[in-house]
């Protein structure tokens, strides 16, 4: 067997949970080793270790799903949304409030950024990686009252169930009805604060109201992370359909 085909492998698989695009631009073959059925070779087993515990911390269990939850369930929401949104938003606004006692109004996140189900019953990193496979990090932007009004012109033509907390939208087919924020109305002359995240910050996803913003933040929070973290504390997880964005 050749070594450097079983780095290559190993590297492909590690590498399936960044974000980043792999692309195979060559095969160098040098050396070819000699593996018994019975492997006892110190340099391959020194090589594939590393990797080995890293699958199995990926497969330990870190809770419970009450239910299945996904990113599909309904139109302008979802209750796997709605859960990774409130965890990160409480989760974030306590570390926001280190740096700025004002804290978060509320969050938006990307529906595309989710990526699988959570599903019932037992949980485990390796679940959360297939569901947020991406390396972003919180970010928070301080936005004008009009730039919010923006965001929420492209939730309401975009029609997908973006994830949110502490924002409240009723639409009246294609017309705005009520905008509630942390549970006030809008203002479109008041500053926001925002979570989201640092992809979607630099105007992925076409969110391009996020970028250029009056102040930055950057929480150097991994948003995986921080839900890994989340499930770990309370152990049982659960999640619902709130009626926070919805057309009528």
């Amino acid at each position: 067997m050749n070594l450097k085909l079983i780095v290559l492998i190993i590297t492909l698989f590690v590498s399936s949970c960044s974000s980043e695009n792999l692309v195979l631009t060559e095969i160098s073959i040098e050396k070819n080793i000699k593996i018994k059925d019975s492997v006892s070779n110190e340099e391959l087993e020194s090589l594939i270790n590393p990797y080995r515990n890293k699958i199995r911390s990926l497969a330990k269990v870190i809770g419970f799903s009450k239910e299945s939850y996904s990113i599909r369930d309904s139109e302008l929401e979802s209750t796997l949304g709605n859960l990774i949104a409130d965890v990160l938003f409480k989760k974030c606004d306590i570390e926001f409030k280190k740096i700025n006692t004002v804290g978060l109004d509320f969050a938006l996140f990307n529906f595309g950024g989710i990526r699988g189900t959570l599903n019932k019953g037992e949980v485990t990193q390796h679940d959360m990686f297939t569901i947020m496979p991406w390396k972003n990090t919180a970010t928070v932007v301080r936005m004008k009252g009009e730039k919010v009004k923006e965001l929420i012109d492209y939730i309401n033509s975009e029609n997908l169930a973006h994830p949110s907390s502490r924002i409240n939208i009723v639409f009246d087919k294609k017309t705005i009805r009520r905008i509630k924020i942390n549970d006030k109305d809008f203002d479109i002359k008041k500053d926001y604060y925002v979570l989201t995240s640092n992809f979607l910050q630099e105007g992925g996803d076409k969110m391009v109201f996020f970028e250029n913003p009056i102040e930055l933040y950057s929480l150097n929070l991994n948003l995986r992370d921080l839900l890994i973290e989340y499930i770990k504390e309370k152990k049982i997880v659960e999640a619902k359909l709130d009626n926070r964005i919805v057309r009528k």
